[in-house]
């Protein structure tokens, strides 16, 4: 139990040094909107509630895809590839950023020992 605090506590001094970066800021709100987009355009053209567009939207962009639900029309299938290309790219660079702001946090914790 004592390790799983740990680990949350350092994985919200890995956030901290995140939300420095203007660029994760930016990356987070381009994630942020392309969820929003895709749940109202699921909702809007392929008639799902707001939740399973939510759902579908974080689904698609996380390539994870159970096949539950799927869009029926082609202007839906279309938006899918287009939606799919994009998001796979921002959550790329946001899971890139996290890696770089991990090693940030080793580092810096290895030069406060070295320091003592």
């Amino acid at each position: 139990m004592l390790a799983f605090f740990i680990l949350i506590r350092n994985f919200f001094h890995v956030l901290r040094i995140l939300f420095k970066q203007e660029e994760q800021k930016a990356l987070m709100i381009m994630v942020g909107a392309l969820f929003l987009i895709g749940t109202v355009f699921y909702h809007n053209v392929e008639k799902f509630s707001i939740l399973d567009a939510f759902y579908f939207s974080v689904m698609t962009l996380a390539t994870v895809g159970y096949g539950d639900l799927v869009p029926q029309t082609a202007f839906g299938k279309l938006f899918s590839i287009v939606y799919v290309m994009l998001g796979v790219g921002v959550l790329s660079a946001v899971i890139v950023n996290f890696n770089m702001a991990l090693k940030q946090y080793h580092r810096d914790k290895k030069n406060k020992e070295e320091r003592k």
